[in-house]
């Protein structure tokens, strides 16, 4: 089989046959060759339109898995998967765009909400006492139908009016509608929670084996992880979200805005001054 328009793998570069071929293929995908929930070609056929082995066939096409690319179902094939939800980190809280199409996040499962002490880190994240209590959501947000993340959100139980009446009441005084709009949105509407600002750090972490079963994917799989500081209105923190994400059917867009005149030298300043020591941050 000979088809020119497909790009052909450079067997004499140092890059390994799968992975060339993994990069054509999303490439191909990406162009429309393929759409979604459409067979690619057969490894038979991949095998014979690039003169490599199935075992190259075979490497490749778990990278594209991996990556969320294509989904391998046992008696008919490699299908090219939904494209990858883009989490937009300018666009309102509890909005996520598809392309041109808007898919919002909702709330998928309440796995608890208990009163807890703030602890020692989220107390100085949110400027109050290690030992005064706080609001503590433990839930699963869905996109589409499909579980998309699990957070833990701590709430100064002071965020608002409505929230201080219930910091005496039992630990299921919030009121959460499972299926309904996202956390934040329900908070806002239900309690008048009104953030203006949130300041998110993206990591990227292995899921444990409790996150990896509440959100549908193996353990140890890669995933993001969200720490995110809320500010209201008055500009004061009053919540922290840490969330793990899928990173099989999600990707995190950013921009980098440089001063108008570019420095040179040992001053410049690129993507890598804005990297750091990594550590992992506590929950409490």
């Amino acid at each position: 089989m000979n088809d020119p328009v497909i790009r052909r793998i450079d067997k004499s570069s140092q890059i390994p046959y799968y992975y060339q071929l993994g990069e054509i293929l999303k490439e191909e995908i990406e162009l429309g060759r393929w759409t979604p929930g459409e067979l690619i070609f057969s490894e038979a056929i991949l095998a014979d339109l690039f003169a490599v082995s199935r075992t190259v066939i075979r490497k490749a096409l778990d990278m594209l898995e991996a990556d969320g690319a294509v989904v391998r179902i046992k008696g008919k094939g490699t299908v090219v998967a939904q494209p990858k939800f883009r989490y937009e980190a300018v666009a309102a809280a509890g909005e996520w765009s598809r392309n041109a199409l808007i898919s919002e996040s909702r709330l998928g499962r309440v796995v608890d909400i208990r009163h807890v002490p703030a602890g020692a880190h989220v107390g100085r994240v949110l400027r109050m006492p290690a030992n005064e209590e706080i609001f503590e959501l433990t839930v699963v947000q869905l996109v589409g139908d499909q579980a998309a993340s699990f957070s833990q959100i701590y709430l100064r139980k002071d965020a608002t009016p409505a929230l201080s009446a219930l910091a005496g009441k039992a630990r299921t005084a919030i009121s959460l509608i499972e299926g309904g709009p996202d956390v934040l949105v329900q908070l806002a509407k239900r309690y008048g929670l009104e953030l203006s600002e949130s300041l998110v750090t993206v990591e990227v972490s292995l899921a444990t084996e409790f996150e990896a079963g509440l959100i549908g994917i193996r353990v140890d799989a890669p995933v993001f992880l969200l720490s995110s500081v809320d500010l209201d209105t008055g500009g004061a923190p009053v919540s922290f979200t840490r969330a793990i994400v899928r990173a099989d059917h999600f990707r995190f867009s950013m921009g980098i805005r440089y001063p108008t005149a570019t420095p040179r030298g040992p001053d410049a300043q690129g993507v890598m001054s804005l990297m750091g020591p990594k550590s992992r941050v506590p929950t409490g």
